[in-house]
């Protein structure tokens, strides 16, 4: 009885192809760099070092694209002052004190020093990390995408001794060329992976087109990016800065972060920073039993003689609506009480039942 030969991955190949493989090793560069199934799982990799919330975190490359005069340059500036002060933002949660590098590439310097003491009225603390560049203090300001460029703010993150995050702003005033072609942008991959690397965050605000609803130029900018923000407008009467941020894009959402990923509305009130859920989804949903009680202890604060009313409506500090809920036994002052907070304050807000600022809170 003839036994078969024993399988031959090469003999095969070579039949089927008519042509013998050809064997081949790894360039030398690359030595090391492919590895196993096994060897990728117990790889020693830092967790992410988030700076807000889930969202953002020191490895984040994010674009924030927006239609013109919604307030983008104006968030980017609040963001980056809580960051740096380690404060939350809106209802993402602040994580520690960073340094912060903002850059400007569009408003004239006083204009930008008029919005910096603007928000640092607003934050109430002036943060020492929080640094701001204007496009005006540097001669011969040259484009990002251009080696002169990266060079010179290499040169400023060296004086400041390192930073964190870089909040850039706008692509269009930062880089040279036709925003509809790829080169433009792709002469600025290699540096923004550098960075990435060496676990800069980056935020690079940007511009819609005359169709509000797309970033303006090529879709290839968003490729190489971890999230997409997208800030549509909303017409208010109270207010200018008004604006929906959606996030499109968002490589680190998981189940257990996708309520910081969830879109939310943004306006600036009565010089507040306020928040609320889009108010597409109509009527207000019924909250859990565990937040109809939270819900009941803001009423009860709202109830007291200590409120604070804006544009017609009854508001109490989040810290009197955090007493209130642990008079009643609903949390404690420690850290999980305050993780219980935040948990049913967003639930809140997402049903549509209450709306916060940073610092106020009210019913619907």
């Amino acid at each position: 009885m003839n036994e078969s030969p024993p399988f031959d991955a090469t003999t095969l190949f070579d039949a089927l192809t008519g042509q013998p493989r050809r064997k081949t090793t790894l360039p030398p560069k690359l030595d090391g760099a492919v590895l196993r199934l096994e060897e990728w799982l117990k790889r020693d990799l830092p967790p992410p070092d988030p700076l807000m919330g889930h969202w953002l975190t020191t490895t984040s490359r994010v674009l924030l694209p927006a239609p013109t005069g919604i307030g983008k340059s104006m968030f980017g500036i609040a963001l980056g002052m809580r960051i740096a002060a380690g404060m939350p933002f809106l209802r993402w949660e602040g994580r520690r004190p960073c340094r912060v590098l903002y850059i400007d590439g569009e408003m004239s310097s006083r204009l930008l020093k008029e919005r910096l003491a603007a928000e640092v009225e607003r934050l109430g603390v002036i943060p020492a990390g929080f640094h701001a560049l204007s496009h005006e203090d540097i001669e011969n300001f040259a484009p990002l995408n251009s080696p002169a460029g990266q060079r010179a703010i290499e040169e400023v993150i060296i004086r400041i001794g390192g930073v964190d995050l870089i909040i850039f702003d706008n692509i269009m005033c930062l880089v040279a060329g036709d925003m509809k072609e790829e080169e433009p942008w792709q002469q600025t991959l290699s540096w923004l992976k550098t960075l990435t690397k060496r676990s800069v965050g980056q935020v690079w605000l940007h511009h819609t087109g005359h169709d509000e609803t797309k970033s303006y130029g090529t879709k290839t900018r968003e490729w190489e990016m971890d999230t997409v923000a997208f800030g549509e407008r909303i017409e208010r009467e109270d207010t200018d800065v008004s604006f929906r941020l959606t996030f499109p894009k968002a490589r680190e959402r998981t189940p257990l972060t996708r309520a910081d990923f969830a879109d939310i509305n943004v306006a600036l009130v009565d010089d507040e920073w306020t928040y609320s859920n889009p108010d597409g989804s109509g009527d207000k949903m019924q909250p859990s039993p565990h937040g109809q009680k939270f819900l009941n202890a803001l009423i009860n604060a709202l109830a007291g003689d200590i409120v604070t009313t804006i544009s017609g409506r009854r508001c109490v500090t989040l810290e009197m609506w955090k007493r209130e809920c642990g008079a009643i036994g609903l949390m404690d002052k420690d850290k999980k009480g305050l993780t219980l907070f935040s948990k049913y304050k967003l639930e809140l807000i997402t049903r549509n039942q209450i709306a916060c600022s940073e610092t106020l809170a009210w019913v619907l």
